[in-house]
C-alpha cells in the first residue's frame, strides 16, 4: 500500500510521547530550579544536553512502541476490531517486518543521541569520568528494558519497566548528567508523574484483560483480577497528589507545585470512570488510556511549570 509521511509518523503513536519525555522536561525544570537555589548559572552545554536527551526519549519511545506492536502482532494480542486501537499492521498499510525494523532504526537512533550525550559529557573540562559510566550503564538499562518489554509485558512486569524507563531511569540519567552526583532526590521528584504514567498502562491493560487472556499472556491486572485492578488505579492516581503534598511539607519541591492539584477534576473524573464500569466493561474504560495520558501530560506541564515559576522569584 502506499504510505505518505503522515502514516510512518502516525504509526510510531506520536500522542503516547508526552508519558517519556515530560520526565525530561520536569527533571530539567529541576535542575535549573536547584541550580538557582544555590546561586548557580546554566551553561550552554547543559541547555543541549537536556534538548539532546528529550530527543532522544522521543525516539526511545517510538522505537518501543513498534517493537511492541510487532510482537503484539506475533502474539495474536491486536486483532481487527481490539480496542487499543493499533491498526497500521492489520489493516496491510506497514507489514510486521517493516515495523519491526522501522522499530529498531529508531530506538538506534536513540542510541545514537546517547552517544552524542555521553562525548559531550566526556570531553568537558573537569567532568568525573565516573559520571559518564553511571549515565552509560543507565543508557544500557533502558535499551535493555526496551527491547525486553514485550516479554516483560506478557509475564506481567510491563508497569515496573515503564516506570524505569519512562520515569526512573531518564530522571536519575539527567539529573547525573547535570549535577555530576547521585542522590535519590530526582527519583523521588519523578514518582508522582511517573505513577500517572504507570497508570496509563494500567488502564490499558485493566481494559484488555479478557483480550490479553484469550491471548495467552499475563498482566498484572489479568493476575489481580478485575476489582483489585481498579482499585490498583486509584491508588496509583491518588498517590501522585499525596506526594506532592509530602514533597512540598518535607520541601523536595517548592509550594508551586501545588499547582498540580489543578489537574483533580480530571483524575476525579478517570477515578469515577474506572469504578463505575458496568456490565460492558471493556467499552465504559475504552477511552480511560487516552484520558489518563491526558491527565499525566498536564499534570506534568504543571508541575514543571512549579519549578520554572519558583526560579523567577528565587
Amino acid at each position: 500500500m502506499k504510505r505518505t509521511l503522515k502514516d510512518w509518523i502516525l504509526a510510531t503513536r506520536p500522542w503516547s510521547f508526552p508519558a517519556s519525555s515530560i520526565s525530561i522536561v520536569a527533571m530539567g525544570a529541576y535542575f535549573y530550579y536547584r541550580a538557582a537555589l544555590a546561586g548557580n548559572g546554566w551553561h550552554a552545554y547543559e541547555w543541549i544536553l537536556v534538548v539532546l536527551a528529550f530527543l532522544m526519549m522521543v525516539a526511545f519511545q517510538a522505537g518501543g512502541n513498534l517493537f511492541s506492536d510487532y510482537y503484539d502482532h506475533q502474539r495474536k494480542v491486536d486483532l481487527p476490531g481490539s480496542l487499543n486501537g493499533v491498526r497500521h499492521i492489520q489493516s496491510g498499510l506497514f507489514t510486521p517486518v517493516q515495523i519491526k525494523r522501522y522499530g529498531i532504526a529508531l530506538l538506534s537512533a536513540a542510541i545514537a543521541l546517547g552517544l552524542i550525550i555521553l562525548f559531550i559529557v566526556a570531553y568537558r573540562a573537569n567532568q568525573p569520568a565516573t559520571t559518564c559510566t553511571a549515565c552509560a550503564l543507565i543508557g544500557l538499562a533502558g535499551v535493555a528494558l526496551a527491547f525486553c518489554y514485550p516479554w516483560l509485558k506478557y509475564h506481567a512486569w510491563g508497569d515496573l519497566d515503564i516506570l524505569l524507563c519512562y520515569a526512573l531511569l531518564p530522571s536519575m540519567g539527567l539529573y547525573l548528567l547535570l549535577r555530576h552526583t547521585a542522590t535519590a532526590s530526582p527519583l523521588l521528584v519523578c514518582l508522582p508523574f511517573g505513577l500517572l504514567t504507570v497508570a496509563i498502562l494500567h488502564a490499558n491493560n485493566t481494559r484488555d484483560i479478557q483480550n490479553d487472556h484469550r491471548a495467552g499472556i499475563r498482566t498484572m491486572p489479568q493476575l489481580m483480577g478485575r476489582r483489585t485492578s481498579q482499585y490498583l488505579y486509584v491508588a496509583e492516581v491518588a498517590a501522585a497528589y499525596v506526594l506532592v503534598i509530602v514533597w512540598v511539607v518535607t520541601r523536595l519541591v517548592p509550594p508551586a507545585a501545588l499547582i498540580t492539584f489543578l489537574t483533580l477534576p480530571m483524575a476525579v473524573r478517570n477515578i469515577r470512570t474506572m469504578l463505575k464500569a458496568g456490565t460492558d466493561f471493556e467499552h465504559d474504560i475504552a477511552t480511560l488510556d487516552k484520558d489518563s495520558a491526558q491527565l499525566q501530560l498536564v499534570f506534568g506541564l504543571l508541575y514543571t511549570l512549579a519549578f520554572v515559576l519558583t526560579t523567577l522569584f528565587v
